[in-house]
């Protein structure tokens, strides 16, 4: 099958932590490198998946940079859009959690070589022109204005090329306030087509209320609530949401719905032990993405979209590597355990 091409744009990462998994910064004296960012994930888990896909993105023209670049290409990945210049790779450092301790991340991405890069016009439109998916999250916009001018920019060509957004809103308290976020997101919303969120970023940007649980079903029937909230504001073609129970760093619940001609389906969820929390939330919209253009039925693509949410959390690292059948098998209602090879 000839997959459809998604284009990605947003800033690409140095991630470091712990040699020893699980151990502080202050006791460490070695670092695992590695690269990530909500976007490239993405993108990667789709590539990875079988799809042609791009990333845009802004890179240094350095070591760091070039190694960055050929991560992407690992996946598949095509990389022409990638624009190498002077100037510094942004990073962040990640302190995995472990039983009640939670984990850490600190960023240091002020004044990246992303951040002030001016995608040219001319970028946009041969990247949209034979594509059908624009992925974006809410990461991106918070980092500078001139992120802000191309996401404005680029959603305005793409929308002209018939190309359908795909906009998690990933909000990140770290880098912008409730009220920078809603400002912004209030430009772009309108052109959304599929919006991925979870309880908390609604609440966060858009003010919906709601009382904390440990309670997973209660969890579901507050995620529904969060949909509704939304979708009284705004139209989209398909919400999708994940759902986290924490029961303490190490152990969770995950899960997911969807929300698509005001019908909610619920996949299957997962009670497991967190090796790497980080991009649990990008592999769920890659799955999602997959299901919906390979014609899966609602309740395939949310059960799809959780077991890439749940499988990548068992791994090293931000990107879903486990194959379709992998994925499939493991969702299935007579999973047994363990993944066939």
């Amino acid at each position: 099958m000839i997959k459809n091409n998604i284009v990605a744009y947003g800033e690409m990462l140095l991630r470091l932590t712990p040699l020893s998994h699980g151990g502080l910064i202050d006791q460490s004296s070695s670092l695992n490198m590695s690269f990530a960012g909500a976007e490239s994930n993405i993108i990667s888990s789709l590539s990875n998946l079988g799809h042609h896909t791009s990333m845009i993105t802004s890179l240094p023209n350095n070591s760091l940079g070039k190694s960055a670049c050929r991560f992407l290409k690992s996946f598949g990945v095509n990389t022409d859009y990638i624009k190498f210049k002077d100037g510094r790779i942004g990073s962040y450092y990640i302190e995995h959690g472990a039983s009640i301790r939670g984990g850490k991340v600190i960023y240091d991405r002020l004044d990246s070589c992303f951040s002030s890069e001016n995608i040219a016009e001319s970028i946009w439109v041969k990247a949209f022109k034979d594509s059908d998916f624009y992925v974006l999250t809410g990461i991106t916009p918070a980092l500078s204005k001139e992120c802000q001018k191309n996401i404005l920019k680029s959603i305005k060509i793409a929308k002209s090329n018939n190309v359908k957004i795909i906009f998690d809103l990933n909000y990140r308290r770290n880098l912008w306030s409730g009220k920078e976020a809603l400002k912004f997101f209030s430009k772009i919303i309108n052109d959304v087509d599929i919006l991925i969120a979870n309880i908390g970023s609604v609440s966060d940007v858009f003010g919906f209320e709601y009382k904390s649980s440990n309670d997973f079903k209660e969890l579901e029937l507050i995620t529904k609530s969060a949909c509704e909230f939304i979708s009284n504001k705004y139209s989209f073609d398909m919400i999708g949401m994940t759902i986290r129970n924490q029961i303490h760093a190490t152990h969770n619940q995950l899960g997911g719905v969807i929300r698509v001609n005001e019908k909610y389906y619920y996949g299957k969820s997962y009670d497991l032990e967190i090796i790497d929390r980080l991009g649990g939330g990008d592999a769920f919209v890659s799955g999602l993405l997959h299901g919906l253009i390979n014609n899966y039925k609602n309740d395939q693509i949310i059960n799809f979209a959780n077991a890439c949410f749940a499988l990548t959390q068992t791994i090293k690292g931000d990107v879903n590597y486990f194959e379709e059948d992998d994925i499939i098998d493991f969702s299935s209602k007579n999973y047994s355990g363990y993944i066939k090879r």
